[in-house]
């Protein structure tokens, strides 16, 4: 049967839930006064959130999911030193939740899967919370469905029956996707298929205990980009990283005694020593008549294109030093390291950047890039692709 809409766990699974509720706290600590250790906040709210739904389950009495985490920030912080700002700070530290940061991999791959399959969150978390980062994040999700709707918490059946009268769909027309063992077996013994992502790290230095890639799932990802890959799902560019260039404006000006090609205020290029090879990166601006300067994985972007009206520049340039390839082989690979190739020739390095790499070969492939070009070789200060 042909999979129609994927549920999703979100806490640990799609948001970072340990490292951001740990970095939260610096600022909070400073507004009311404390010193809460981020690391011992996190890992304390973790394990009483899910401690306290584990009772909720196992006696059938029902507390709200904001109640519990209200009372886990309550827990983890020092109410007497808080004193008459007690209330308040229980308040803030709990809006920590509404402030997750998604893993890296996310947005990129939800995107892919939204051109593809209805997205919606099957999560323990309020419908509150869950509104509060999508919106934060603006993640593609249609549909967002809380086991607070039937009083119960996942893994209890409830929660996946619920879900399946929401989408009104056969349950082999859903995939759960999670990070956690336990949320993956009790939705398949409902039916759904199943895909486990990793997420090694998702409990801080304590990693993340019994879970891990299981045969008997439909599908074991490393990320939401490996997932969407494994679905059939193309990447999506996300909207382009680019700043503006007036060719007209451009000079080459030494720099703090290091030659640079500068637009108006700003230095767009670094080319140290060399002011020929400046002159020459400033003469492909101006020959390919380039009106903006674009990224992929800042700061220290890994790649760097230009473009012209939106479109790639076109044609090859009086000796200009380029090597073709073909943009329909171009895969990403980890080579200790996440690399873009084409089989015969290495163009790009992202290091542990998977969605980067992804991200990257989505560029190359909108715009029609067929060569890479190097102004400066060996470690060329400059690198643009054209058609």
């Amino acid at each position: 049967m042909e999979l129609k809409a994927l549920t999703f766990d979100i806490i640990g699974t799609a948001f970072a839930a340990y490292d951001s509720l740990a970095a939260g706290v610096a600022p909070l600590n400073a507004k009311f006064g404390v010193d809460v250790n981020g690391a011992a906040f996190a890992e304390g709210s973790l394990a009483e959130y899910s401690g306290r739904v584990g009772t909720v389950n196992a006696t059938g009495v029902w507390t709200p999911p904001d109640v519990i985490l209200q009372d886990a920030a309550r827990d983890n912080l020092p109410l007497q030193s808080l004193g008459a700002n007690a209330s308040a700070a229980v308040e803030d530290y709990f809006l920590l939740w509404r402030a997750l940061k998604p893993w890296p991999d996310v947005p990129a791959g939800l995107h892919a899967l939204h051109t593809r399959f209805r997205l919606a969150i099957l999560s323990n978390m309020s419908i509150a919370t869950q509104s509060a980062l999508r919106t934060a994040a603006n993640l593609p999700f249609d549909v967002l469905l809380s086991g607070e709707t039937v009083k119960a918490y996942k893994p209890q059946p409830e929660v996946y029956d619920m879900a399946i009268a929401s989408l009104k769909l056969d349950p082999a027309e859903i995939l759960m996707v999670a990070a956690h063992n336990f949320d993956l077996v009790a939705a398949k013994a409902h039916g759904f298929r199943t895909a486990f992502v990793a997420r090694p790290q998702e409990e801080g230095p304590n990693g993340s205990p019994g879970n891990h890639p299981d045969p008997s799932f439909d599908f074991n990802a490393v990320s939401f980009v490996d997932l969407a890959q494994q679905l059939g799902a193309a990447l999506v560019p996300l909207p382009n990283d680019c700043l503006p260039i007036d060719v007209q404006r451009l000079r080459v000006e030494l720099v703090a005694g290091r030659w640079k090609i500068v637009d108006g205020s700003e230095f767009l290029l670094d080319f140290g020593g060399s002011r020929a090879t400046a002159e020459r990166g400033a003469a492909v601006l101006a020959h390919y008549k380039i009106n903006r300067m674009c990224f992929v994985g800042r700061p220290n972007p890994p790649m760097t294109y230009f473009t012209v009206d939106g479109a790639a520049p076109a044609g090859a340039m009086e000796g200009e030093d380029s090597i073709g390839f073909n943009p329909d082989a171009l895969v990403a690979q980890n080579l200790n390291g996440w690399i873009v190739t084409d089989g015969r020739s290495r163009l790009l390095d992202f290091g542990g950047s998977e969605t980067e790499a992804l991200r990257a070969i989505a560029v190359i492939k909108t715009l029609g890039f067929t060569r890479q070009c190097f102004v400066g070789r060996p470690d060329p200060p400059m690198m643009y692709f054209r058609r």
